[in-house]
């Protein structure tokens, strides 16, 4: 499992933004907007299986986030 943040969603394609960042004085220059991406069990075709989905694909209903697992040690 990689250690670093998904940067994209698997399910929509959505990744970082370029924005401006204005300082008080407006000193004008560029940043990057990093989405709300987060690693999840969700359930997809009826198989369950770990995903980097946004939150905005979690919110709408696009992927349905899997409970506990069957016969589980926990």
């Amino acid at each position: 499992m990689p250690s670093t943040h998904p940067a994209q969603c698997e399910i929509c394609g959505r990744g970082p933004q370029v924005s401006n960042q204005v300082s008080h004085a407006h000193n004008v220059s560029k940043r990057r907007q990093q989405i709300n991406v987060a690693r999840h069990h969700v359930v997809m075709n009826g198989t369950r299986r770990h995903m980097a989905v946004c939150t905005r694909c979690l919110r709408s209903g696009l992927v349905q986030k899997a409970g506990p697992q069957q016969g589980s040690v926990r």
